[in-house]
């Protein structure tokens, strides 16, 4: 499978739609092949948990963070040229964009082709697409986002050259094979592949087409800014970290409490992108909670275990003033802390994104 040129795979999709796990996943087959993996994650603020998560990989990780790969595109492109000439060389790259971005094709994967085809091979651009909001989608809904949201979703799909239903684990097989016939239907030239990332089904057959094919951003979709800016800009953006401490705390049982009472500040209506919550404790041990939707969407991960002290990361992504938001997450962490326990609250960014400004916006496919 090794090659002279690096590979460099964009696996793109809307907040919630499963890119970390697969990247998680993907990049520990690599390395079972003896492939050099290098993870670059992205987002509008520092304090990425899945950049933490991805560090506990077989990857080299980096981190495109304070704008999308679009807007900085000149600090995304030094970071693949770091990892290409890591001491001990670069077989794939693996790069995450913001999941509210789109028109990605035309202000990033153009670029690199035009820029570093003598060292990159880029393989087809895949857009995972969480099965519940796609379904929902591809009837015309919004799929409990805000219409310039859904807009941002349709875009990401549109772009694609590989749609990859994600979290089949979830589905039947009558319903992912309808989910399939749609999508078909919609998007009759992107090449449809399926995937859990939980279980591995399908993980295998999507590597060997994107480490193969010869597809790599084969089209360019025209994309309103306005609207595609107010889809980003519906949505508060809070990154945290906060030291807590208590006395031989289930940390496990505490996350769960976490979220119970930060579901009933927001409100059953809230529309959740998604919300990460990590922690860490001493031993290596940690648990992660990833709610995608509504509350029924929340799934855990890893157990942290029994201790006294835990390190807690916090990525929310909520249709909400960002203000108002980190005061929600904060009153929920007031009410979960017991009088034995005490936090501090080491960083904290909240924000709305601002208006897109790619560097370059390529009106045509570099061949």
């Amino acid at each position: 499978m090794k090659t002279n040129k690096t590979k460099l795979i964009f696996t793109g999709g809307f907040l919630g739609s499963g890119k970390t796990t697969l990247l998680q996943y993907v990049s520990g087959l690599l390395a079972a092949q003896g492939q050099t993996v290098g993870l670059i994650t992205n987002d509008q603020a520092e304090g990425l948990v899945d950049t933490r998560l991805l560090t506990r990989s077989n990857g080299i990780v980096k981190e495109v963070s304070g704008s999308c790969f679009c807007c900085n595109y000149t600090g995304f492109k030094d970071i693949v040229q770091e990892l290409l000439y890591h001491p001990g060389g670069m077989d794939v790259i693996i790069a995450e964009p913001v999941g509210s971005c789109t028109d990605i094709s035309a202000t990033v994967l153009q670029p690199l082709k035009d820029q570093l085809l003598p060292v990159v091979e880029m393989a087809p651009f895949t857009v995972l697409a969480d099965p519940q909001k796609l379904e929902q989608i591809l009837d015309g809904k919004d799929a409990g986002m805000h219409p310039s949201a859904a807009y941002i979703y349709r875009k990401q799909l549109e772009e694609s050259d590989v749609i990859l239903i994600s979290k089949t684990d979830t589905l039947t097989r009558e319903r992912l094979q309808l989910l399939a016939e749609k999508v078909s239907l919609v998007y009759p030239e992107q090449q449809l592949l399926y995937t859990s990332a939980y279980s591995g089904d399908g993980v295998q057959p999507w590597l060997d087409h994107v480490m193969t094919s010869p597809v790599a951003g084969s089209r360019i979709v025209a994309v309103d800014y306005d609207v595609y800016a107010e889809g980003e800009a519906v949505l508060g953006w809070l990154n945290a970290s906060v030291l807590v401490q208590g006395h031989a705390v289930d940390w496990d049982a505490f996350l769960e409490s976490y979220f119970k009472r930060l579901n009933a500040v927001l409100g059953a209506a809230a529309s959740v992108g998604h919300i990460k919550i990590l922690i860490e404790c001493m031993g290596n041990r940690f648990r992660i909670g990833n709610q995608t939707g509504p509350a029924d969407t929340l799934q855990y991960r890893g157990a942290a275990g029994i201790s006294n002290i835990a390190q807690m990361n916090i990525n929310a992504r909520v249709e909400s003033d960002p203000g108002v938001l980190e005061q929600q997450v904060f009153e929920a962490l007031a009410q979960t802390v017991t009088d034995e326990m005490f936090y501090e609250v080491g960083a904290c960014r909240s924000l709305s994104p601002g208006y897109p400004q790619p560097a370059y916006k390529y009106d045509y496919v570099v061949t």
